[in-house]
Order: C-alpha cells, then structure tokens, then sequence
C-alpha cells in the first residue's frame, strides 16, 4: 500500500477495480461509497473503472450515475471508452486461433464450465445457452447480444471468460498456458474458480494510461484501488494505490 500525504500531495486522478474493492462482497455499491465518487468527481477528479467484467452488467453493478461520471476500462483492459472529460476509445483483440483453441480445450477438459467470449462489453458468444441471463449478464442481456461463436470470431473477440461454477481450473489453466501462443495470457481469479483470457499486450494500466493521456495526466498522478491478481499491473504503475 502506498498512500499519498493528502497533506502535501494530491492525486489528480483516480482508477478503481471493481470486485472486491468499489463493491462489497455482495457485488453491490455501498452508498458512503457512491457518495465518495461523486464527491471526488464533484472536485474535478477523472475517475477510471478497470474491470474484469464487460459493460453490460455494469448498470445493475453501479448505476448509471457512476457510468455517467466515470470513464471505463473493461474485460482485462481489452477495451476502453473516455468518458465524463477523458476521451477516446480503443479494443485489443486476442488472437482469433487462440480463443478457438481455447474455446475447444475447455469444452473438452472442464465441460461443466459456462464460457464467454466477448467481443465489446455487449455482444458474446457461449458454449452453454441456459440460464445466460442469471449467470454471465445480471439480466442485463438481451437476444442480439448473443451471437454464435463464429460470428464472435469474425468480428473479433477481446476475451475469453470461464467460470468453473465454484469447481478449481488450475489444471486447465496450467493446459491452456502450455498451449496458447505466447500472445495470449491466462488471468486466475477467485483462487482459479474463475479464467480470464487475454491478449498479453492488453492491461488496466495500460488502457488506463491512454484514456488519462487525453488530459495529460500521467499513471505517477494517480490513485488506483485493486484486490488480486488482474489488478497488479494498475496497482504497481500507479502513482499512489
């Protein structure tokens, strides 16, 4: 941990994981907590998510008033949108034999598994089509937003999402790190009940860094929050965290 003297020392901006860290155990926001957003965007603060999840749960997660006043880096920082000041936006796509291979090798070795392969924060594939809405989307989702794999593939899918449903993947991730290219990254989370996959080049603090260029704020001036393994890179290249 490494917090700022805000005696001596103010951040200019903050970027802030979600699970875990802005939400609560329960997966939701504490009002003292959405009260603080909105006072430190009140004083002029930009404020970046980074997220593992995809856009189209977020307004079930946060509401609208913090998407409205916050900028977005989601899926791993595979894809990012400058908002509320910050602007641009950008999608870094894994390796569309990797997430095919990736896709095979988990429906082989852990059928049970519920997988996604996103394409931007809205539109996904699945290997499972029953209960889409309770386990991936908050019922958030709509029927246009699923789309067969193949399509996810010719558009240009951002990510692969696994979630062992409470069953350990570490067998699986261990596989999928000895037979994807060297492109493509193998993210744990939830003590590896939970598999992102991404493409290596793609991080929090790197989509991060290119939403903050566009005020010309850099990673040294900001406070960043995280709790586990896909936050280190935000967390260690942060100013203050």
């Amino acid at each position: 941990m490494n917090l700022p003297d805000f005696a001596t020392e103010t951040p200019l901006a903050v970027a802030l994981d979600l699970d875990e860290t802005t939400l609560g155990s329960d997966s939701r926001l504490a009002d003292r907590t959405r009260r603080a957003l909105h006072a430190a965007y009140g004083a002029g603060l930009p404020i970046v998510i980074a997220t593992s999840r995809p856009e189209r749960v977020l307004p079930v997660l946060v509401g609208d008033d913090i998407l409205e006043i916050t900028s977005l880096v989601q899926m791993n920082g595979t894809v990012a949108t400058g908002r509320a000041g910050l602007t641009g936006s950008f999608r870094c796509l894994i390796d569309p034999a990797d997430a095919l291979l990736c896709w095979k090798i988990a429906n082989e070795m852990s059928p049970h598994a519920r997988m996604t392969m996103e394409i931007d924060g809205t539109r996904f594939a699945v290997n499972h089509t029953d209960d889409i809405n309770s386990l991936w989307a908050f019922n958030a989702a709509s029927p246009t937003m699923v789309v067969p794999i193949e399509e996810a593939l010719r558009i240009g899918p951002a990510k692969v999402s696994i979630n062992g449903l409470n069953n350990d993947l570490e067998e699986l991730a261990k596989t999928l790190e000895n037979r994807l290219s060297e492109h493509t990254v193998v993210l744990r989370a939830a003590s590896a009940q939970f598999l992102n996959i991404v493409p290596r080049m793609a991080t929090k603090s790197g989509a991060a860094a290119q939403l903050l260029s566009t005020v010309d704020i850099s990673l040294d001036d900001v406070l960043a929050f995280g709790d586990d393994y896909a936050d280190i890179d935000l967390v260690r290249d942060c100013g203050w965290s």
